[in-house]
């Protein structure tokens, strides 16, 4: 059979151009990718310019369509030959020492959208370790760094920020393989770089969580990306030096009017060994990024295995919420909870859970231990402790920066599925500035809506978004929340808490974790469909109707809210239509719940 991964192994730009239809179909056709470097897994700067690589991450910012030379003619004044090249798929015209570019024929521009892409922010350390296992192709280490194998000459480049540390002779560069010179290098010996901090160019949403990011250059407009679209992109990689932003020639003020201030320009062209750039020849939208779901969705046997997955995890989190299996069953469903509908402002399937009357008081890590346990299932999530300083000063919305022409991020620029566990017990006596209170609102407009508000200084944009937002609170949170209900742990288990966790985690093994695991993904890509025979549903809120009285009225909402858990109920339970019995099961537990609520006291654990 024929060795695909020894093609990919060595095509080039060029190679990639003369056969494009061929090579794309073998791509598509290539069981495992692995062979093809996954440059979050593996260090860009033990990859050689021009390799075909992948990248997995967030479309984070978009920025203007760049423009070059699809097609360009070459003249060699030595020997008067003339040859056509492309620029497609490349950064530098790679050109001879005695050959020049004709601008006046045979010359034709076209355009490409460049947008930056981010390591999928808060994905869970389990995940990461399954694709570095995966994918870190350790001969790579044993090659000399990039730079290095460009052929050296006189001219030196400034090593970028902190890889000078880690090798200090590393970007002794620049003429290219076989003498070729690049575009754009002329002068750089003489110029000062610039310096603008690393926190800067990375740019990343979520602080202190390590992030890598990609510049991808896109040739196909019929991709249709958005912003925080999930994806996976194979391209060529771009590493030469002397794309950094610090080393582009200074321009005559007179000749070429300034059309981008410095600053634009350093942050759109950060060093290629902070920022490398792709040159995607294709890029596939991702429903998910649970590496250890592979092949074809089989809602089947997804359904069929969904029990037994279950069981694990009610077993694991009861214990975890003392003993409290109420609670514990909300927590399941708010897991596997997703939006799978957006009518105007509704955003159905919108499952915030409110657990309160939490242990702080014996345990005042309690909020950070469940968490610890819930990021090993998940597979994206960010811990948030909604201190008085982190509301005041943390920036929740992404912005425009009209200065660098960015955008900004925030911390609530997250893909679909991710878990945002918000932990108002760490919450201290103190005062909200005019940031703190946009902070606050921004969170719950985010948890009714599902959507988020960029702000773009002269107006505001809503992006829709799909993340799970669960609250930890002693008292009511003072977020909204779509189900809240107050924790009743048992006395013996109150004691033993410390014990309970170790005993969770030596229970948890690794294939019950795995099983776990693809249980919360697989059930968010279920297709739930609505029976037609819902007789027993309309004939219960009759009766709820006329059983309720003018101070607690039944409303459509309570319908509404109980059939979003009675769609969650089923699911988990492998069903993917609703039935008697998993309605009867969701009406018990909304009539616990409430009870629970209006009996509920003042917190004393």
């Amino acid at each position: 059979m024929h060795n695909f991964s020894y093609d990919f192994e060595s095509v080039s730009p060029d190679l990639w151009i003369a056969k494009e239809d061929d090579w794309r179909d073998k791509l598509l056709k290539l069981n495992n990718q692995n062979q093809i470097p996954l440059l979050n897994s593996n260090a860009s700067h033990n990859l050689s310019d021009g390799k075909l690589v992948r990248f997995r991450g967030m479309v984070q910012d978009m920025h203007n369509p760049e423009f070059y030379f699809e097609k360009f003619e070459v003249y060699n004044t030595a020997t008067n030959e003339v040859k056509i090249k492309s620029g497609k798929y490349c950064d530098t015209a790679h050109i001879l020492e005695n050959e020049k570019i004709n601008y006046t024929e045979n010359l034709k521009s076209a355009q490409r959208q460049a947008m930056v892409v981010v390591s999928l922010p808060g994905l869970s350390e389990w995940a990461q370790a399954i694709e570095d296992n995966e994918n870190r192709l350790n001969h790579l280490d044993q090659q000399p760094n990039t730079s290095k194998r460009l052929n050296s000459t006189n001219i030196k480049l400034k090593r970028s920020y902190d890889e000078t540390e880690e090798d200090p002779d590393a970007m002794e560069v620049v003429d290219s393989v076989n003498g070729n010179k690049e575009l754009r290098t002329e002068d750089i010996a003489n110029s000062e770089p610039n310096v603008v901090s690393r926190e800067h160019l990375l740019n990343f949403p979520l602080p202190d969580v390590p992030s890598k990011s990609c510049i991808v250059k896109i040739y196909d407009e019929s991709e249709n990306l958005k912003l925080n679209d999930m994806i996976e992109v194979v391209g060529f990689l771009s590493v030469d030096p002397s794309l950094s932003g610090e080393f582009q020639p200074e321009k005559n003020s007179f000749l070429e009017p300034e059309c981008e201030s410095e600053a634009e320009t350093i942050t759109h062209n950060p060093p290629p060994s902070l920022v490398p750039r792709i040159h995607a020849v294709y890029v596939k939208k991702l429903e998910h990024c649970n590496p250890l779901l592979k092949g074809e969705f089989d809602q089947e046997k997804v359904l069929q295995e969904a029990n037994s997955a279950r069981e694990h995890l009610l077993k694991a989190l009861t214990e975890l919420l003392l003993g409290d299996q109420l609670a514990a069953e909300y927590l399941i469903c708010h897991l596997i909870a997703s939006v799978y509908l957006r009518q105007d402002t509704l955003a159905l399937g919108q499952f915030c859970l409110n657990l309160s009357n939490l242990p702080t008081k014996k345990y005042p890590n309690y909020a950070k231990q469940l968490y610890d346990i819930i990021k090993q299932f998940v597979t994206k999530s960010y811990y948030l402790p909604l201190t008085i300083e982190n509301l005041n000063t943390m920036a929740l919305l992404p912005k425009k920066d009209y200065d660098c022409n960015r955008l900004t991020s925030g911390i609530l620029q997250l893909t679909k599925h991710t878990h945002l566990i918000l932990d108002e017990t760490k919450m201290e006596q103190g005062r909200l500035d005019s940031s703190g209170v946009n902070n606050i609102t921004a969170l719950g407009n985010m948890i009714t809506t599902q959507r988020v508000e960029y702000d773009f200084k002269y107006y505001k944009m809503e992006f829709d978004s799909d993340i799970k937002v669960l609250l930890l609170s002693e008292g009511k949170s003072l977020l909204p929340s779509d189900y809240h209900i107050p924790l009743r742990p048992e006395e013996s288990s109150l004691e033993i808490f410390d014990a309970i966790v170790e005993a969770a985690t030596y229970y948890l093994k690794e294939d019950i974790m795995n099983t776990i695991r693809k249980y919360l993904t697989n059930l968010k890509l279920v297709k739930y469909t609505i029976s037609e025979d819902l007789q027993f549903v309309e004939d219960d809120f009759i009766e709820m109707r006329s059983n309720s009285n003018t101070e607690n009225p039944v409303t459509a909402d309570d319908l509404h809210r109980l059939l979003v858990l009675a769609r969650l109920v089923s699911l988990s339970r492998g069903h993917d239509t609703l039935n008697r019995e998993c309605w009867d099961i969701t009406r018990k537990m909304e009539s616990e719940r409430l009870e629970r609520l209006k009996n509920r006291v003042a917190s004393t654990l």
